[in-house]
């Protein structure tokens, strides 16, 4: 067999986090490989102009400000919102079946916006075109099918037979991570017996830029505010957390079925829902790996750890791990260290492991609390919410946290 070839740092996973580690270790001057399944003309498509809700992706993320920086320091933030994008100032979240209720607002935090709604192909477009003008070498449409380790050599073997080597190798292929799984790091995770229904809305009142979040017993209904092209303030990205059986029975329901069913489940917020776009619905799982690093190997975003997306903080979270490598690394490479430095990699661990542990368990209370129906509890929510919302500056430490701001 041929020798590999051999990188600094070789990232496995070109979605939003991969691409954009690749992108920021390559501005440091490492020699960076980055391996992605699908082509990249399929990738750099431009999408369709939004006329319907068929336009939209299913997939969006609430960008934080915290990850607008990241991606504006990558030299990206400009492409991404010259596209559809929709910023929102308010949040309004309330229990449906209490009486409590909490709304953020930009203006009390002095900012120009909570977060931005994206559909995800809009960052990895503009993370890839700017892949194109960088330096690292991007290995696409290939299938990556096993790890090798050699007299302290490593890396990947790809389909077609070829090895590619690095003295660091990052996995940031997905929630299902073969890599970490070849690596042998176990992870904790559990079902939590709930299926998430994605798809896009278009309704009869504007959504006055705000994201609209509905907890109930089975799970919460998450509105998120689209913007068309052309300035239309009626679509929204749903994510409607339910149950496994009250899911299968909203997914077997026809469009007009299922659309009556979301407008009383939002409480008719935003007036009659109009039309539906195709749904997706896929179960949710809480995984969350007992270690990140192994010798001269590393795990990042969803191959690290995957949250119920009741608060929208996955791809957040997943910046956050691309934040503290980039910084780590910037540091090792100064300091003349390797890539692989058990130090290096410790440190990233350090920052990123119990952050993100804080948010899941966060995310885990929540789901756990509003998913109880004791009267003692709702009673306890509910007074919780309307307390919270009187409390200015405890209430916008809360949302500053969650930005990513200081206050």
């Amino acid at each position: 067999m041929s020798d590999p070839k051999v990188f600094d740092i070789l990232v496995v996973g070109g979605g939003m986090v991969g691409s954009a580690l690749a992108l920021g270790l390559s501005r440091q001057g490492w020699r960076v490989a980055l391996v992605e399944g699908s082509e990249r003309k399929t990738l750099l498509e431009a999408p369709a102009v939004a006329a319907s809700v068929e336009d939209f992706e299913p997939r969006v993320s609430a960008i934080s400000v915290a990850s607008q920086r990241l991606l504006e320091a990558l030299g990206v933030w400009d492409v991404i919102v010259a596209g559809r994008h929709c910023p929102y100032q308010t949040m309004t979240v309330w229990d449906g079946d209490g009486t409590g209720r909490i709304q953020f607002e930009a203006a009390e935090l002095q900012a120009r916006a909570l977060g931005t709604i994206i559909e995800n192909r809009h960052i990895v477009r503009a993370l890839f075109s700017a892949l194109a003008d960088s330096d690292v070498e991007l290995i696409d449409g290939v299938k990556v099918i096993g790890w090798w380790q050699d007299q302290g050599q490593r890396g990947i073997e790809l389909e077609s037979g070829t090895r590619l080597g690095a003295d660091l190798v990052v996995a940031a292929d997905g929630a299902h991570s073969r890599l970490r799984q070849w690596v042998g790091l176990p992870t904790r995770e559990w079902d939590y017996d709930q299926q998430a229904i994605v798809c896009t809305v278009k309704t009869s009142q504007n959504h006055r830029f705000t994201a609209w979040q509905r907890f109930s017993p089975t799970g919460p209904l998450a509105f998120l505010p689209l913007l068309t092209e052309s300035g239309d303030e009626h679509f929204c990205s749903i994510v409607w957390s339910q149950d496994t059986d009250e899911a299968r029975r909203l997914m077997a329901l026809d469009d007009q079925a299922f659309a009556s069913e979301l407008e009383r489940a939002i409480e008719r917020e935003l007036g009659v829902v109009e039309s539906v776009s195709r749904r997706y619905a896929f179960p949710l799982r809480q995984r969350h790996a007992k270690d990140y690093i192994a010798a001269g190997f590393a795990l990042v975003g969803d191959a690290a750890h995957t949250i119920h997306p009741l608060a929208g903080q996955g791809a957040n979270l997943g910046y956050g791990d691309v934040r503290a490598m980039l910084d780590e690394l910037a540091r090792a490479r100064k300091a003349g260290l390797s890539a692989s430095n058990d130090l290096v990699l410790a440190r990233y661990q350090r920052r990123r492991k119990g952050e993100n542990l804080a948010m899941m368990a966060a995310m885990e209370g929540f789901k756990q609390l509003f998913a109880r129906d004791e009267l003692p509890l709702r009673w306890l929510r509910n007074t919780g919410m309307r307390w919270l919302n009187q409390l200015g500056p405890v209430k916008n430490r809360v949302a500053a946290e969650a930005m990513g701001l200081d206050l």
